[in-house]
């Protein structure tokens, strides 16, 4: 640089000018959110008018999403999609056949009823714990008897 010419400094100070204006407009380019908008809409409907494929393709695929998302809350909050009723077994029918009276004739109609399945592992486990709830009723309410008469001999 010491031995660097008047005119070569001149030159290299003209360069730098250039590529720091250059610089400032792209900051200045970055920075025009509305004339970047303005092109972007401009660009997409260039695009449209030459092939709008891409676009019907991104269109029905927010469609398709949006439909997931409403379908999925509709399915969320739906009585059939609460846990209890995954865990409540279904009943199984069971065929009644008429009584016959003593004079041969059928009395009444043949019905379909419906039976507890009892080889169901959700339905013993529901049964059990009902057992072991009523006796725990059962103990307090004696524990409960015991605690009043002690207060009341006191």
């Amino acid at each position: 640089m010491a031995n660097d010419s008047l005119p070569e400094l001149e030159l290299a100070n003209v360069r730098t000018r250039e590529r720091i204006t250059d610089t400032v407009e792209r900051i200045r380019h970055k920075v025009d959110v509305p004339a970047r908008t303005r092109l972007a809409i401009a660009k997409t409907k260039q695009r449209w008018h030459r092939d709008p494929t891409p676009l019907v393709a991104l269109a029905a695929t927010a469609a398709a999403g949006v439909a997931a998302i409403v379908v999925g809350v509709r399915i969320r909050n739906s009585p059939a999609a609460r846990l209890d009723a995954l865990r409540t077994p279904a009943p199984v029918p069971v065929f009644k056949p008429v009584k016959v009276g003593k004079d041969g004739t059928a009395k009444g109609v043949p019905v379909f009823a419906r039976k507890d399945d009892k080889h169901n592992p959700v339905l013993r486990d529901q049964k059990a714990s009902e057992k072991r709830r009523k006796t725990v009723q059962k103990q307090a309410k004696k524990a409960g008897k015991r605690a009043a008469k002690r207060a009341k001999r006191i």
